[in-house]
């Protein structure tokens, strides 16, 4: 392990001589800044997302298991990866709830992720099969479509990506301004002897 692979956390532990009250309130700051509690408006976002996910499980699975046997094969496994979408943002919110926090660097990414991936997969689906299609013109509506859902599932993943880099910026900032006020602290210490 070389220099560079150390954590701040990991070298701040190893100074010998560590102000416990900046490393304390360095702690708090960097929780603070990461770390969302589950309250408020913040709680009622997740509570609406389990509802989706089990609107989703539940209306997708349903179809997916009634639907006619006439129905290709391929439109019942879409609607089978919506229902398995929804079984995963059940699980997502659940672990949420569980921890009664957001993490803003992890949780806001893998959400998007989430809805990111369901995407591509429905895409690939589609367009792999669209062409086998009777009506060309049918597939290529469908492959329209996606676009849209596409593009929206990006910009969220682009926005959940930004911010987790305002993020890392902002912990970096922190850091810088701890180092800055020991360095300060032991100038002081310095002068006065």
């Amino acid at each position: 392990m070389n220099k560079y692979d150390t954590t701040f956390d990991e070298k701040l532990l190893g100074l010998e001589k560590i102000n416990p009250s900046l490393k304390e309130r360095y702690e708090k700051e960097k929780k603070n800044m990461l770390e969302r509690k589950l309250t408020g408006w913040t709680k009622m976002s997740h509570v609406i997302g389990l509802l989706m996910g089990i609107g989703f499980t539940l209306l997708f699975g349903t179809i997916a298991i009634i639907i006619p046997s006439e129905f290709p094969l391929w439109g019942r496994s879409m609607f089978a990866i919506g229902a398995l979408f929804g079984l995963a943002i059940i699980a997502f919110e659940i672990f949420i709830f569980k921890k009664g926090k957001v993490d803003l660097k992890k949780d806001e990414v893998a959400a998007a992720g989430l809805g990111w991936g369901l995407i591509v997969i429905a895409g690939t689906i589609v367009l792999v099969y669209s062409g086998k299609l009777p009506d060309r013109v049918v597939g290529v509506h469908m492959l329209v479509s996606l676009i849209f859902f596409e593009v929206a599932s990006a910009s969220m993943l682009l926005k959940a990506f930004l911010q987790r880099s305002e993020l890392n910026t902002r912990e970096k900032l922190l850091e810088i301004e701890l180092r800055l006020a020991e360095l300060s602290e032991k100038l002081e210490s310095k002068n006065k002897t």
